[in-house]
């Protein structure tokens, strides 16, 4: 039973010192790159990849021995691999109808999630990785096959412009470094004796430990540099001309900003010269129609409504407009039944304050105007406006050779208007009802009333609205009338019940659902999809806007815009009155986006980064001090131990237990050491240069005569052996020790 024990442990202990560094690596390098494919899975992908590894490294090993069969063999179980590997991604393509590339090289809230992309990446890229891996430390070691299956995961960051997080590069780091000075080792070890196994000891495991901890508590320590590439540098590097009349690159997209991982320099964009002062303004990018997958995507049906013609749109998506046609419905007296009086409108006579807008930057480039929601752009004969509200330079002209520089008027969204908004009696269902009577009386086209309820049917569209986003909407909002007061409290809602405004935070879960009911930790995005959502539940129409949020002001009394100030918000449609601008982001993100990393929070961010990779560092350095200077510790223990025992046999015991304790640390011969003579011991101390004759003298005098030496004898001896501790514990060179033997 012990010959089987043995020889388990002997083949357990051989298989560790072979295959746990290779296995260790490629489990790290694929942990990484699920990080970024996998998400929440990641922690189950891994488990399921090492169990992947381990049984292919027992397959490589059964053919390792067939030298003519093992090439066949092998690709007879590459070929089944890679063909799997290429009918999944097949039939990801036509399941999702998102290409394998972009999936591959895009952020999957960009283009979606593809679980038969997921099992490629683990089946195919796996097994190519775990090929590698052997060939290039089992079966030979070659440190730049080792080098290619570390850089993986580089690479596939670097081209999805996202960042390895510093733990997890010292990690990969680590064990790469390990495996290197542990092949070394092999590869020195055998060449003083072919056959010889090395020797994983005492000495080897500290003498590993200590060099890869060190490099990795520097690598930790020493801050990554500040670098940023042509691409970060220069906005306008994609702006090329094809011809006269389009550009290559268009600022506006398909699909919404990725709610996580922003990351912006803090540069300049462009500046906004108001007429009057205004505190802060909304300047619009683009809106999106469609939650899908976690994101924002544009439709086909929303860009091309039937019977529109040019003016009817502005119509329809101008509050002016809605205004004007709600006070001339309003004195005709027909429709007070639905409480559309004329003393609605007594307090709010008209849009007219409007304030001019000088924007102007000489590094901006877009092909859009950013503009508020009640921008006047019409008197502009170079751009036009679209059924969403988005403003595009047109007719060739575009500001990419002098930067952007335009000047328009608009209607800010004051407190007068939201007062208007609120005193609305009716919620939608009451408005269709009104706009179909008016329709019916030719107090407005059939036009304009189909193209209002085509707004509305597209914009409570409910994809994303789940039914616990459905019932807190409804927690919210059941004990208020008008849909004015229900938004309000929306956005009353994040900033009354602890929701966090955090750049930095990238969750496990990136549902919505998970950021409502549980981290409640996110950016504008997360904030604005959440409140569309909750008013769509609520069969208010509500779209997400991203775009621009001006608020910094520099000396001039320029409202500075950065890129920084990006921001995700809401309009929502208020029966009644228009499109009404709401930002339910709690204000936190003004003081983060304005001083960028000067705020206190990322003063303290930075502060607790730094701080925690210091301790770390000493932490890492006081356990080397520690293991370099071990022996010296357990023997100032011993010493110290040495004065409590009372009586010198006590003490001439302990001392001769300390001796063979140091001979066997010291010695490979560790079986024997106990099983000497004392006249064995004495002579193997002799040929280390430690002269513990007198030690060894009392000892045989007190084991075995009985002798209870005197206070002095002991002392003598006990001197003799503080002078040769160290020989004894074979710290002396072996020139010094023979200097000190007795000659024979």
């Amino acid at each position: 039973m012990t010959e089987i024990r043995d020889k388990l442990l002997k083949w357990l202990f051989a298989s560790v010192e072979k295959y746990f560094l290779p296995l260790l690596l490629g489990a790290v390098v694929m942990n990484t790159i699920f990080d970024t494919y996998f998400y929440s899975l990641k922690g189950i992908a891994t488990v399921g990849f090492i169990a992947y590894e381990v049984f292919m490294f027992w397959f490589f090993e059964k053919i390792k021995k067939r030298r003519i069969l093992r090439f066949f063999i092998y690709c007879g179980i590459g070929l089944p691999i890679m063909m799997l590997t290429f009918w999944l991604v097949g039939s990801g393509w036509q399941r999702s109808g998102v290409s394998f590339v972009d999936w591959f090289y895009i952020n999957s809230q960009d283009v979606g999630a593809v679980m038969e992309y997921n099992i490629a990446i683990f089946v195919g890229l796996g097994f190519f990785i775990i090929s590698i891996l052997y060939y290039f430390t089992v079966y030979r070691f070659r440190i730049f096959g080792v080098m290619l299956v570390t850089m993986f995961p580089f690479v596939i960051y670097g081209k999805r412009s996202e960042n390895i997080s510093t733990l997890t590069i010292t990690f990969m780091m680590t064990i790469f470094l390990a495996m290197m000075v542990h092949q070394r080792l092999v590869s020195d070890d055998a060449k003083d004796e072919k056959n010889k196994v090395l020797m994983i000891n005492h000495s080897y495991t500290i003498g590993i430990a200590l060099f890869v901890t060190f490099v990795g508590a520097v690598t930790m320590l020493i801050p990554k540099p500040a670098f940023k590439s042509q691409l970060e540098l220069n906005q306008g590097i994609f702006r090329f001309t094809i011809n006269t009349n389009s550009t290559d690159y268009d600022d506006l997209n398909d699909v919404s900003s990725p709610r996580f991982g922003a990351d912006s320099t803090g540069e300049i964009l462009f500046t906004v010269r108001p007429s009057e002062f205004i505190s802060q303004v909304y300047l619009r990018r683009q809106s999106f129609d469609y939650f899908r997958s976690e994101q924002w995507v544009l439709r086909d049906e929303f860009q091309q409504w039937q019977g529109i013609e040019e003016g009817e749109d502005n119509e329809i998506n101008s509050p002016v407009y809605v205004h004007r046609l709600m006070k001339a419905l309003a004195e005709t007296g027909r429709y007070e039944s639905y409480g559309l009086t004329p003393d609605l409108f007594d307090k709010h006579e008209e849009y007219d304050s409007r304030v001019i807008l000088n924007i102007s930057g000489s590094n901006y480039s877009p092909t859009y105007i950013p503009a508020p929601l009640m921008a006047n752009v019409e008197p502009l004969n170079y751009c036009v406006r679209n059924v969403h509200g988005e403003v595009y330079y047109a007719g060739g002209f575009t500001s990419r050779y002098g930067g952007l520089g335009l000047s328009y008027s608009y209607y800010p969204e004051a407190q007068e208007e939201y007062d208007y908004a609120y005193s609305l009696p009716f919620n939608w269902p009451g408005f269709l009802r009104l706009m179909d009577e008016a329709m019916n009386n030719g107090d407005i086209t059939t036009d304009q009333y189909s193209n209002l309820v085509r707004m509305y049917t597209l914009y409570t569209e409910k994809g994303g609205v789940t039914d616990r986003i459905t019932d807190l909407a409804h927690e919210i909002t059941d004990s208020y009338d008008s849909d004015m007061a229900k938004c309000t409290a929306i956005v009353n809602y994040f900033m009354d019940n602890g929701y966090i405004y955090d750049l930095d935070y990238i969750p496990d879960d990136e549902s919505i659902e998970y950021f409502l009911f549980e981290s409640k930790t996110g950016v504008c995005t997360s904030y604005a999809t959440s409140m569309v959502l909750m008013a769509r539940a609520l069969g208010i129409p509500a779209r997400y806007v991203e775009g621009f949020a001006a608020y910094e002001r520099n000396e001039e009394g320029l409202l500075v815009v950065r890129d920084s100030h990006a921001h995700a918000f809401v309009e929502v449609y208020v029966a009644g009155a228009g499109w009404v601008t709401f930002d339910p982001t709690v204000p936190d993100y003004k003081q983060q986006e304005e001083y960028g990393n000067g705020n206190a929070a990322d003063t303290l961010r930075t502060f607790l980064d730094y701080f925690s990779r210091i301790a770390l560092f000493l932490g890492v350095l006081f356990v080397l001090i520690f293991v370099v200077f071990l022996d010296r510790i357990i023997e100032l223990f011993f010493r110290i131990r040495m004065k409590f025992r009372k009586t010198t046999p006590e003490k001439t015991l302990a001392l001769y237990r300390r001796i063979l304790r140091l001979l066997e640390v010291s010695s490979d011969k560790n079986a024997l050491i106990r099983g000497m003579t004392p006249q064995q011991v004495l002579a193997l101390s002799y040929e280390r240069g430690a002269e513990i004759g007198r030690a060894v003298s009392l000892f045989e005098q007190v084991c075995f005569g009985g002798y209870t030496p005197a206070e002095v004898e002991f002392e003598a001896a006990y001197s003799l052996y503080k002078q040769s501790w160290k020989a004894l514990a074979g710290k002396l060179k072996k020139e010094k020790a023979k200097a000190q033997s007795p000659a024979e």
